[in-house]
């Protein structure tokens, strides 16, 4: 017959299996507990502190997070919109209606002249490309924002930027002459931000020439897909000639079958790329430590 120990007085002893003797049980002086009890016992006690411990500090085994700075004062300050709640704790968004809807309307706590109001009024936000992004209002007046130039045009009716003499595509060029070649400088900046990847061809990441294979395709123009062979298939130019949509060659040992990088041209000696691994798709500047070598016309 099998005995189960109930925990009571005359219940089989654990390690034998077998009853204590009675003489035991009614002894006066309760009997030493076995090594092996002991041991268990300890471990057991020492997993209830553990789990104790556990409790009592982080519970869920998550860090505490870092405190941010605060900021200077409500508002946007170029990434996001600041503001205090309640308690007088400083919070965050980058929803401009949240930002709204958590200061009653109130865009900045910030004195500012009449001459400033405006800028205040946005939350200091423009309409047109800030860098990284294309903003806009939208038929509410609510600011939103978008990194494709095309969706950029439709909510704007086709205007680049909101104040005069500036525009809001990166490098502050016009459209490209060739309606087709500007597509595909749309496309090209509307992936910025994505991840280099070697043998990229999008759409999640690209190398230089894969980005801009993809690019010109977007736009019906044919490319190779080795930089090389991009430039071969361009029509050679020189500097001055250089306009939106144009390829920018570099080559280490200056000659075109060592060329390997390329990147297209905006205007106003910038122009977008996928530079190297460990980078984002960018828009960089023309400078004389990182000249092209070459430059082509597709």
């Amino acid at each position: 017959m099998t005995t189960v120990n109930t925990g009571a007085p005359d219940a089989a002893d654990e390690p034998t299996g077998q009853h204590a003797p009675a003489t035991a049980a009614r002894s006066a002086t309760p009997a030493r507990p076995s090594r092996a009890a002991r041991i268990r016992r300890g471990i057991g006690m020492a997993a209830v502190i553990a789990v104790g411990a556990g409790t009592i500090g982080l519970g869920t085994g998550v860090s505490p997070a870092v405190a941010e700075r605060a900021p200077a004062h409500a508002g946007w300050d170029g990434s996001r919109y600041w503001f205090k709640n309640s308690q007088g704790q400083w919070r965050w968004t980058t929803h401009y209606s949240v930002y709204l809807a958590r200061t009653g309307g109130a865009k900045s706590t910030a004195k500012s002249s009449s001459s400033s109001s405006s800028k205040s009024s946005n939350g200091g936000i423009k309409q047109g490309w800030d860098g990284s992004r294309y903003w806009f209002k939208n038929s509410k007046g609510e600011w939103r924002w978008t990194s494709h130039y095309d969706i950029y045009l439709q909510r704007t009716g086709g205007s680049s930027s909101g104040s005069s003499g500036s525009s809001g595509s990166p490098g502050g060029s016009q459209v490209a002459e060739d309606r087709d070649v500007e597509t595909a400088v749309e496309y090209a900046l509307a992936q910025l931000g994505k991840p280099f990847r070697t043998a990229g061809n999008g759409p999640d990441g690209y190398d230089c020439s894969g980005l801009v294979q993809q690019s010109f395709r977007r736009g019906g123009i044919s490319l190779p897909r080795v930089a090389n062979d991009q430039y071969a298939a361009t029509t050679p130019i020189k500097a001055s000639q250089l306009r939106r949509g144009d390829l920018l060659f570099w080559s280490p040992d200056g000659t075109a079958r060592g060329i390997q990088h390329v990147a297209i041209y905006l205007g106003n000696n910038q122009y977008v790329e996928a530079a190297r691994p460990g980078t984002l798709i960018r828009i960089s500047g023309i400078s004389s430590g990182y000249y092209p070598a070459y430059m082509g016309r597709p």
